[in-house]
């Protein structure tokens, strides 16, 4: 027998018994029911897999069943069968999710070609459920997308730190989703069910973030007309966040370092010391290593935060990751926003594998929201795709013929003439950007130096 139960709803118990013998000839299971009200019973209780009905039936009409089938069933295959063709019904069935549409008298050979079309179908259809949920479950984590080996090192690491409470610095460029790896880490750890609190360095003049992080007795300053808890207490045995450290004020960064030494604050006018019990996770976007050279950042706090580093990649090193995010995103806007987009088409994919993705995983996303908002068809098409991204692809290929192309207004004599212009037309197309041109020249910045020195450039 095949793996594979076909229901027929019938209300002609000939039919009902002939289309029997017939599906259970060729391997199916088969069940049968005289009405649209009985045989939706039987399909609350039974694994149906395809349905035969009739549409011509008395009390409750075909149509009315194929459409309570699927709303309820959205993964039953629907094949109409009626004696009373009409473009109409046809056309009502087809709208409404049927998956073909036979007349009676039943041409058998037909109907097992369509059973054929139907199982088939069904078997495709699963299978992109299986590979959908092995996606989900390989590449998908704790809300985070990705399949490059960059990402997949980043989940590893979470795993491995969330149990303890060591402190966690985490790196990366403006929209790689550090407070998500936060959160993860968070969520992940023996903490979960305490808070889990955010605050962002750089977001608020040094007097407040002070007032904010360890709190103020009343009397503390004007207007401080009550005690005020600081979020180091709110976040007491939880996590607490702190994005962008590396904006923080020399004055609180030795506060900072007390609260990392000892596990206490000390709330602004206030005589003592308060315990508090908080792991603490940081974020940046800046070199901290470079501050501390520079002396705008305390060593002792860099390595108190810096315990355990994890770096997020930027978008443009992990680009095989930017077909599972558009699909990822675009099944959040679908549950948000109520369309049915089904992706972005291949021109959108190539686009998007070109850009630079500046504000990263950020950027993609706001893109792909402003996209499937203009998208009229199926799928995101390049005319969805905001004018400034089209416009950037059109300046980048113009960019790369200007190069392949360039012809010399005079023939250079040596191998250093055309390196000095050569040189030169990748320091126009990057405006003068010098890190920019020796990557693309493969040069380091000292070797580009020394070759523009030496060619009179500076």
């Amino acid at each position: 027998m095949k793996p594979y139960k076909v229901m027929v709803i019938d209300d002609e118990p000939e039919v009902c018994s002939i289309l029997k013998q017939f599906l259970e000839s060729l391997g199916y299971h088969v069940i049968t029911a005289l009405n649209g009200k009985e045989g939706l019973e039987l399909i609350s209780r039974n694994a149906v897999d395809v349905l035969i009905l009739d549409l011509n039936m008395p009390g409750m009409h075909g149509l009315e069943v194929l459409n309570k089938v699927k709303s309820q069933y959205p993964e039953i295959v629907v094949i109409i069968l009626t004696g009373f063709p009409s473009i109409e019904t046809a056309v009502q069935s087809m709208k409404l999710g049927a998956f073909d549409y036979l007349v009676k008298p039943i041409d058998f050979k037909r109907l097992e070609v369509v059973l054929e079309k139907a199982f088939e179908q069904l078997f495709l259809k699963r299978r992109l459920q299986v590979l959908e949920k092995k996606v989900k479950e390989e590449y998908m984590f704790e809300g985070m997308v990705g399949k490059s080996l960059s990402m997949l090192n980043v989940f590893q690491m979470i795993k491995q730190i969330a149990p303890y409470s060591t402190n966690v610095l985490i790196t990366g460029e403006t929209g790689t989703g550090k407070e998500m790896v936060a959160h993860a880490i968070h969520n992940l750890s023996p903490r979960k069910n305490k808070p889990f609190v955010v605050i962002n360095c750089a977001g608020l003049v040094e007097t407040l973030l002070e007032s904010e992080l360890f709190g103020y007795v009343k009397g503390a300053f004007t207007g401080a007309v009550k005690d005020k808890p600081g979020l180091f207490e709110v976040a007491n045995e939880g996590t607490i966040f702190l994005d962008e450290v590396g904006e923080l004020p020399l004055s609180l960064q030795a506060k900072l370092l007390r609260v990392l030494e000892y596990r206490e604050i000390q709330r602004i006018g206030d005589t003592r010391t308060r315990k508090v019990d908080v792991r603490i996770i940081a974020a940046t976007n800046v070199d901290l290593k470079a501050l501390v050279d520079a002396e705008k950042y305390r060593k002792d706090l860099y390595y108190r935060l810096n315990s355990f580093q994890i770096h997020l990649p930027p978008l443009r090193e992990r680009k095989e990751d930017i077909p599972l995010l558009c699909e990822h995103f675009i099944s959040e806007l679908n549950k948000e926003l109520k369309k049915d987009i089904k992706g972005v088409t291949q021109e959108v994919l190539d686009l998007f594998m070109e850009l630079p993705w500046e504000g990263n995983v950020r950027e993609l996303r706001n893109v792909i929201e402003r996209a499937y908002i203009m998208a009229k068809g199926e799928f995101i098409s390049i005319e969805d795709i905001p004018e400034e991204y089209r416009e950037r692809k059109i300046k980048t290929k113009d960019e790369e013929k200007s190069l392949d192309e360039t012809e010399f207004e005079e023939t250079p004599t040596t191998l250093e003439e055309v390196e000095k212009r050569y040189i030169a037309k990748i320091l126009k197309l990057t405006s003068g950007n010098r890190s920019k041109a020796a990557k693309i020249l493969g040069l380091s910045r000292r070797s580009l130096y020394r070759k523009l020195k030496r060619y009179g450039m500076l």
